[in-house]
């Protein structure tokens, strides 16, 4: 409980350390649109979130085995739990998507405001990838930002690496996810247990690499948004395929 409650003014103290690196933060992400924040909390925030995570999981897990026809039918294979089971049932986890000091932070390397997104079951999820074969297929997100917290990771040979191709914006009637990816460039990252990977989401075509062998990747990844975002329309199909549940509850 204690944890929970001061969280904020522990990342705040914990991102401070972080002051001597933000101006190649910032380079890099004006770059690559792709950061890592390493690490992203105090090791023992990450400790007790990760014992969060597996509660969470072992309580509330549902598999997907889905083909995705907003992204251009592309599959996901993995065990996902939705926003409103990590809120009712989590701790660290939602108060983090709550802290200022990660408002702060994300602002100061991307040069614009951050705001939590309008779309309430998109606000935080958590997926594991753990049979072979798992895949996060090729999709783009609803809105600009996804900052993906990583408590398992694979080997790089097992598969779990994040792949994107960036400045790829999405046309919705006609993703062709395939020919964006043969005209490339693909970008590959393969960060590590207790990192987060800031990713400009909406403009990058992505996906994780499917596990070669039965391993285990399990992440909570929190979404974010622009102004501009919550000035325009968003189809949350894609989300309502993958969280018909949490999309039920909140749909207007």
């Amino acid at each position: 409980m204690t944890l929970t409650l001061n969280v904020n003014d522990r990342l705040k103290k914990h991102f401070a350390g972080f002051a001597g690196q933000l101006s190649d933060l910032r380079d890099r992400y004006k770059t690559e649109h792709y950061i890592e924040i390493d690490p992203f909390v105090p090791e023992d925030l990450q400790a007790a979130a990760h014992t969060e995570l597996e509660a969470l999981f072992a309580a509330n897990a549902r598999r997907r085995d889905l083909i995705v026809a907003q992204s251009g039918n592309t599959p996901r294979r993995y065990s996902n739990i939705d926003r409103d089971a990590i809120h009712q049932d989590g701790g660290i986890i939602p108060a983090i998507y709550r802290a200022p000091a990660l408002y702060e932070l994300l602002e100061s390397i991307v040069g614009e405001r951050v705001l939590p997104v309008p779309y309430t079951p998109e606000e935080y999820i958590a997926s594991r990838l753990h049979e072979p074969n798992d895949v996060h297929g090729w999709h783009w997100d609803d809105y600009t930002w996804a900052i993906v917290w990583v408590f398992k990771m694979p080997p790089a040979e097992h598969g779990g690496s994040l792949e994107y191709i960036k400045d790829a914006p999405w046309d919705r009637e006609n993703p062709q996810p395939e020919k964006l990816v043969a005209q490339g460039p693909v970008w590959t990252r393969h960060p590590g247990v207790g990192a987060a990977y800031l990713l400009k989401a909406d403009t990058a075509l992505h996906r994780v690499k499917p596990l070669s062998v039965a391993d285990e990747r399990m992440i909570v990844c929190y979404s974010f948004a622009t102004e501009a975002d919550l000035q325009r329309p968003v189809d949350h199909s894609s989300m309502a395929a993958l969280y018909p549940e949490s999309h039920a509850r909140h749909e207007d």
